[in-house]
């Protein structure tokens, strides 16, 4: 009776809020566990479910699963809108079931945040679970690195049937092998993205984490990951079951690679661009292929996705001259990967920058001083500068300290993004805009509206 209750409130609520005309992401969840809190127990009971989490990449690779699912002609649900706590999961579970709660697809993937999912794994049943990595994030919500793996750490605890698909090259995610009982798939790249990559001066995870020895590296691709070895413990990156083999390009809108599939190596176009969309792509595959997805289906899916709203998202400026390009970031692992993917662009362009600090960004900015900005402002190629959200003025120093070969850096106050999207339209020039999280959500809208587009939940 009582999920018959909470499956009716819930439905209730998302239909009085899209009538609103708002996303009815998170709130119908809410009040469906205050009527049962482990709902989801009953509601996840039959249904295959493919758990992506961890620090950068979970809402670009939960789309790749999509393309994949959606190719191989399977039923499935996504909370697509990226509300990964208990909430917002919670809400896909019920408008994806009947009302008595019995699941009307076949597979369900979830997005599921790092220190969400220990709530949530004790009452979903997952079949595979993806963890794509683990970087600092935001101080002030998750702490030290150790916080976050632990927290993933104890919630795969909570799932002893579930498949975990390990990023090898990773020392923090691999290192949870040593301790779950889990049958374990690892995926990685086994060469560097570039000849003459080396390790940041700050790095993520230097020591081993088990003897606190000094890593060595055989190779690096960014941050942290890497052939990283303890030569002290012997704890070292294991031969990866899916792996890139070799990257042949790494162009701005996609990459090609030579990839082993579990076996067979096959060349692919991993169609957006950036050395992380590589890791997601790979990443996917171990987890589509441990959901019993063939290989065939895997590569297509891979080569036909086209990107996630605000990651790597596109827009047309409607001039027929330039585009207008989103890219999330949220920490400096994931920033600096962006400005290393712009230092790629060589055609002329104009930057803008937007920086905040709500709760779900994290009230502590100081982060961006950790950001690498890979040399993009001495570029002849950046015309021009632009800083906006709540904490643009913080983002304008930051830059200012990074030079800007004599270029002014312009000021869009009081987050007008309406103003943001006029400058972006009238520009002439591929533009770039760099968001954290709520700066994103709130100036989308602005562009979707007026450059077409869906609405974040769709």
């Amino acid at each position: 009776m009582r999920v018959f209750l909470s499956c009716l409130v819930c439905r209730l609520v998302t239909f009085i809020l899209q009538k609103m005309g708002r996303g009815a992401t998170s709130m119908p969840g809410k009040v469906a566990l205050k009527v049962k809190r482990n709902v989801l127990a009953d509601l996840s009971k039959n249904v295959k479910v493919i758990i992506v989490t961890g620090t950068n990449g979970k809402t670009t690779s939960c789309r790749i699963i999509e393309e994949g699912l959606k190719e191989a002609g399977k039923s499935y649900f996504i909370n697509k809108s990226g509300a990964n706590l208990i909430t917002g999961v919670t809400a896909a579970f019920i408008m994806n079931s009947t009302i008595t709660g019995k699941a009307t697809k076949e597979y369900a993937i979830v997005e599921c945040d790092e220190n969400a999912f220990k709530e949530v794994s004790r009452y979903i049943r997952a079949d595979v679970v993806l963890v794509t990595n683990v970087f600092r994030d935001q101080l002030d919500r998750y702490g030290e690195v150790t916080h976050t793996l632990n927290a993933i750490k104890e919630s795969v605890k909570n799932l002893p049937n579930a498949v975990i698909c390990l990023d090898a090259d990773c020392s923090l995610t691999y290192s949870m092998s040593r301790e779950i009982p889990n049958k374990i798939v690892t995926f990685g790249v086994n060469v560097p993205f570039e000849e003459d990559a080396k390790a940041p001066e700050i790095s993520d995870a230097k020591y081993c984490i088990f003897c606190k020895h000094e890593y060595s590296y055989t190779y690096h691709t960014y941050g942290h990951l890497g052939g990283f070895e303890c030569r002290n413990c012997g704890y070292k990156r294991p031969e990866p079951d899916f792996a890139v083999t070799a990257v042949s390009e790494l162009k701005q809108d996609h990459s090609v690679v030579v990839a082993d599939l579990g076996g067979s190596e096959n060349i692919i176009r991993v169609n957006i661009g950036g050395a992380y969309n590589v890791y997601n792509a790979i990443g996917c595959a171990a987890a589509l292929s441990s959901a019993g997805i063939p290989e065939k289906t895997v590569i297509s899916a891979i080569e036909h996705f086209d990107g996630a709203f605000g990651r790597m998202e596109q827009f047309d400026a409607g001039d027929g001259k330039h585009k207008i390009n989103l890219i999330l970031v949220k920490n400096p692992a994931g920033f600096t990967q962006t400005t290393n993917f712009l230092r790629g662009v060589e055609e002329d362009c104009t930057l803008i920058f937007s920086l905040n600090d709500n709760g779900a960004d994290g009230r502590d900015v100081s982060w961006i001083w950790d950001v690498d900005f890979n040399g993009i402002f001495k570029k002849q190629n950046v015309k021009e500068i632009y800083v906006s959200g709540k904490r643009c003025y913080d983002m304008a120093i930051r830059i200012k300290y990074e030079g800007t070969q004599g270029r002014e850096i312009k000021v869009i106050e009081n987050e007008d993004y309406s103003k943001l999207c006029d400058i972006a339209v009238s520009q002439g020039r591929d533009v770039y805009i760099v968001p954290t999280y709520t700066s994103m959500m709130t100036m989308r809208p602005v562009f979707a509206k007026r450059l077409g587009g869906k609405e974040f939940w769709e």
